[in-house]
């Protein structure tokens, strides 16, 4: 089942973050009021496609609008490809 859990300043995102699956996830992060800087946490994230690239660049656009940070921690070799296969491995 795929889940994001707002703890703090950590988002720990787990299962797949597909199109299919991202929904209830935009539902949940949009609420996010932005006073503090988040770090996204991708140890238990499964299967993932280039979704999670848009969702990881929205999120850094929204953290830059409000004067915050978005970063990210134990990504995904998947990621890592995707990134590079997009030439945006130095945004992700």
């Amino acid at each position: 089942m795929t889940s994001i859990e707002l703890q703090d300043k950590k988002w720990l995102l787990k299962g797949n973050i597909t199109f299919k699956e991202i929904l209830p996830i935009l539902d949940q992060v949009n609420q996010y009021d932005w006073k503090e800087s988040i770090i996204l946490d991708l140890s238990f994230v499964k299967e993932i496609d280039t979704t999670i690239i848009s969702f990881i660049l929205e999120q850094k656009r929204q953290a830059k609008k409000f004067g915050k940070q978005f970063s990210l921690e134990n990504s995904p070799e998947s990621l890592k490809s995707l990134a590079s296969l997009y030439g945006i491995e130095n945004l992700i």
